[in-house]
Formats: structure tokens, C-alpha cells, sequence
């Protein structure tokens, strides 16, 4: 899904930790990974190690500052959701299953970014995407 400069303008640049309030830094990821992946930048809570990635060439966030667990979630939101329109279980094409997955979760399409999303909305995300795939 194609990022206009509305969509990705609506996230805040993270200063304070969500989890533990303590200050946020922009960084290099390789204070998370070892060495640096993608685009090489990331807001950090040196504290607690929540983080977040950055659209490349700029300093926009992802998504929301994630800690180990919501990661986690992402994660598997992601994979589950990505069998919509990838591999051999693709049933619609990529910007369709947004727009079918806002309309699920009930949410503008231009905030539906599972980078953004709680833990909460992840499982329901995995929980729509097996009922469609059975369907």
C-alpha cells in the first residue's frame, strides 16, 4: 500500500517512552539488531527497548512504539494477513485487502497499518483473516 504524505503525517514522532516514560532517541537500529537493516534508522527507548522503525529518508515513524510482545502481535498480524494477497493462498490484490480490512476493523483505510495497531486489534486482525481464508 503506496504511503501518501497524509498517511504517514499522522503519527507523532515519539519523544517519551509509552511504556516506561522515559526519553526517546532517533538512532541507528544497529542499537537494537547488531548492525544496521532497511534504512538504518529507528526511535529507541534505550531504557525499556521499545522501539520503531522510520519511512527511509525521513524522520516519520512507522507505526507506534512497540515493545517485545506488541512486536510480537505485529508480527503474526502481519504474516496472517499477508495470505490474503501473497503466495499461493492470494485471494484479492494488496490494496484491496486494506480496504477490506478497514472495513472489518472499522477504521479509515489511512490508518490501517497493523504498525499501528494493539495487541487487542492484532488478534482480531488474525481472527477476520482466518474466517475470510475459510470462507
Amino acid at each position: 500500500m503506496g504511503k501518501s504524505k497524509t498517511d504517514i503525517d499522522i503519527l507523532p514522532i515519539p519523544t517519551k517512552c509509552r511504556y516506561c516514560g522515559s526519553n526517546v532517541v532517533f538512532t541507528s537500529n544497529s542499537e537494537i539488531y547488531g548492525r544496521e537493516y532497511g534504512n538504518g534508522k529507528c526511535y529507541l527507548c534505550r531504557n525499556c527497548r521499545a522501539f520503531v522503525g522510520v519511512h527511509t529518508d525521513t524522520l516519520i515513524p512507522l507505526g507506534t512504539l512497540a515493545n517485545d510482545e506488541l512486536r510480537k502481535a505485529r508480527n503474526k498480524a502481519h504474516n496472517e494477513f499477508d495470505k490474503l494477497w501473497k503466495g499461493h493462498t492470494r485471494i484479492m490484490k494488496r490494496n484491496d485487502a486494506y480496504y477490506w480490512l478497514s472495513k472489518k476493523m472499522n477504521i479509515p483505510k489511512e490508518k490501517t497499518h497493523i504498525a499501528m495497531f494493539e495487541i487487542e486489534q492484532c488478534n482480531k486482525v488474525i481472527e477476520f483473516v482466518n474466517e475470510k481464508l475459510k470462507s
